[in-house]
C-alpha cells in the first residue's frame, strides 16, 4: 500500500486539504492519505494551540474513507522536521510505502537530506503559483535522478488557511471548511 503524508499546521483544515487528499487517491498516486499536524514547537504567528488544530483535523476527517491523521509530532516538545516525521510514520507502517504530498514550492527549497528524502520516500507535488513542476524537476540533478519517485498532480486551488481565518475574522463565517469545523471554530471563538 502507498500512503500519502500531508503535513502542515491545519490552522484550520480546509475543504481544499480534503480535496487534495481525495485527488491524490483518485489519481492512483496513493491508496490512503494521513494528515500530520505540526506540534506547538513550530512557531507561526497564525497558529493556535495544537489541541484546537488537532480537534479540527479530527472533525474534518470524520467519516472520510482512506483519509486519517496521525498526531505523532505531538509527542515532541521541539520542531519535528519533515524528514524525521516521515521516518516516524514509516516506522508505524513498515510494510507500506510513504510519499510526501507537497506544493510545487517545496521542489524549489533546499531541504536537509533532500536526496535521501526523494530516494527513500518521494513526492506527490501539486501546482502552486507559477511554478512549473516539470521544469523544477529537470533543473535539479537530485530530483532528476529520482524522477520516478515524483508524481505531479494537477490540482488548482486558491484556497488558503489564511483566507479562511480572514473570512472568520471579518464575516464570522466561511464556506471553505466543513460545517463541523466551522461550528467548532465559532463555538471556541477561534480566529476572531
Amino acid at each position: 500500500m502507498t500512503i500519502g503524508m500531508l503535513g502542515g499546521s491545519f490552522c484550520p483544515p480546509t475543504k481544499a486539504h480534503l480535496e487534495l487528499s481525495q485527488k491524490c487517491i483518485e489519481a492512483g498516486f496513493c491508496d490512503k492519505v494521513i494528515w500530520v499536524p505540526v506540534n506547538d514547537a513550530y512557531r507561526k504567528d497564525t497558529n493556535i494551540h495544537s489541541r484546537f488544530r488537532n480537534e479540527m483535523v479530527r472533525l474534518a476527517l470524520d467519516g472520510q474513507p482512506n483519509i486519517s491523521y496521525s498526531l505523532h509530532e505531538q509527542d515532541y516538545d521541539r520542531i519535528v522536521r519533515t524528514f524525521e516525521s516521515i521516518q516516524i510514520l514509516q516506522s508505524k507502517y513498515p510494510n507500506d510505502k510513504i510519499v510526501f504530498i507537497a506544493g510545487a514550492d517545496k521542489l524549489c527549497m533546499k531541504w536537509m537530506q533532500r536526496e535521501e528524502f526523494v530516494r527513500d520516500f518521494g513526492y506527490i507535488v501539486t501546482n502552486r503559483g507559477d511554478i512549473d513542476c516539470e521544469l523544477e524537476i529537470t533543473k535539479s540533478p537530485t530530483l532528476s535522478k529520482y524522477r520516478d519517485n515524483i508524481k505531479v498532480l494537477h490540482f488548482d486551488s486558491d484556497v488558503s488557511s489564511t483566507q479562511v481565518r480572514d473570512n472568520i475574522k471579518n464575516m464570522g463565517t466561511t464556506s471553505l471548511v466543513s460545517d463541523s469545523v466551522l461550528k467548532y471554530i465559532q463555538d471556541n471563538k477561534l480566529f476572531v
